[in-house]
């Protein structure tokens, strides 16, 4: 036994931490996970559809992967596919639109 009030406790700062929670990078050696491969090949075809800007990778409201599509008016969701290989789509409209951020914003990174 150990003069110490908590042998088990040791100091802040002393040496580095380590996470408790791995992580796992979605892609493994070089190789891009399924569902990106299935943006990169359909992401052309629905960035030709006038009214959508952006085509990326996200989640449905339960966490599935999804690809998200970023629209600047709803009239637009009707020409979106609902899947893609196999995928859920995700229609995201974004309000006011996709402008260019002005000079100098904090944003503008």
């Amino acid at each position: 036994m150990t003069d110490e009030p908590n042998p088990g406790f040791r100091e802040p700062g002393g040496s580095s931490e380590e996470a408790e929670v791995s992580f796992e990078p979605p892609t493994q050696h070089g190789q891009q996970s399924a569902i990106a491969e299935a943006i990169e090949r359909s992401k052309a075809s629905l960035l030709d559809i006038e009214g959508v800007h952006g085509v990326s990778q996200g989640r449905t409201a339960i966490g599935d992967d999804a690809v998200r599509v970023d629209i600047e008016d709803d009239s637009v969701r009707a020409r979106i596919p609902a899947e893609i290989e196999g995928y859920p789509v995700e229609v995201v409209l974004v309000p006011g639109g996709f402008g260019t951020l002005p000079a100098g914003s904090p944003y503008s990174g």
